[in-house]
């Protein structure tokens, strides 16, 4: 398996986000929230989008305090995180508004309950000017309206969806050395109920298979796992289907 970032749709959306923000016109918000259900790709697509962009990562925690929030900010400012808060953010927003690197904020589920610490991430936004974007659980966005000076800056809300079977196709032409016929990609596809993290796991099975049988290419018929083989191996058992969801970007005004 080749390991490298596919622009499914998703990581489309991501990027026209992005651009968006980084692009606005001076006065505008410049905040975004990336938002949905767990294995959809969207910590791959956000690290894919640092790097592009040089952003500042920082993972929240569950035991997040504006303290250690800052502090870890400043670590991957390559600074050392002393002194009290509210110097610790007027160095965060030197740092930023010098370089014009985006804040990323993943797992910002851990945040969004505290008053203090988003408040902070929306001075940290206003004092620098860069674009500060959220990452996030679906049901992030229902607690962040909430938040009307924080959501009011919100101007880019992209929600991921599933997988489609374009997108796994390319997933498939991208990452496999072997040819994965369409009949077999679209039982992967359907099973996996568009996760992207599946979808990846059943095509690396896949190709495990076909190297083991000397095929160069793999088609429903030569496949003899069952569907539980996709994501287990050896018919140990099935994983369990994912619901289907919905997704949309909205700019400023709108939610996804």
């Amino acid at each position: 398996m080749k390991h490298r970032i596919i622009p499914v749709k998703n990581v489309a959306r991501v990027h026209e986000a992005s651009e968006a923000l980084i692009q606005r016109d001076l006065g505008m918000p410049g905040m975004g929230l990336i938002y949905g259900e767990t294995g959809y790709g969207k910590s791959t697509a956000a690290t894919w989008l640092v790097n592009r962009t040089r952003g500042v990562y920082v993972r929240a925690m569950a035991t997040s305090t504006p303290s250690s929030l800052l502090g870890s900010i400043l670590r991957e400012l390559d600074q050392d995180p002393k002194g009290s808060c509210a110097q610790m953010v007027e160095r965060i927003v030197e740092l930023l508004a010098r370089s014009g690197r985006p804040l990323f904020i993943d797992e910002a589920d851990y945040l969004a309950d505290s008053k203090r610490l988003t408040e902070t991430l929306r001075d940290i936004h206003d004092l620098s000017l860069v674009p500060v974007i959220l990452v996030g659980m679906a049901g992030i966005q229902r607690k962040l309206v909430h938040r009307r000076q924080l959501s009011g800056r919100l101007a880019q809300w992209v929600e991921f969806q599933p997988c489609d079977f374009e997108d796994a196709r390319a997933l498939a032409d991208g990452m496999c050395e072997v040819e994965v016929a369409d009949d077999l990609l679209a039982r992967l596809h359907k099973h996996a109920a568009g996760e992207i993290r599946r979808i990846t796991v059943g095509l690396g099975r896949i190709e495990h298979y076909a190297r083991a049988r000397s095929l160069e290419s793999v088609c429903a018929a030569d496949w003899r796992e069952g569907d539980e083989g996709f994501f287990l191996g050896g018919g140990r058992g099935r994983a369990p289907a994912r619901p289907k969801g919905g997704a949309k970007v909205a700019a400023i005004g709108g939610r996804g």
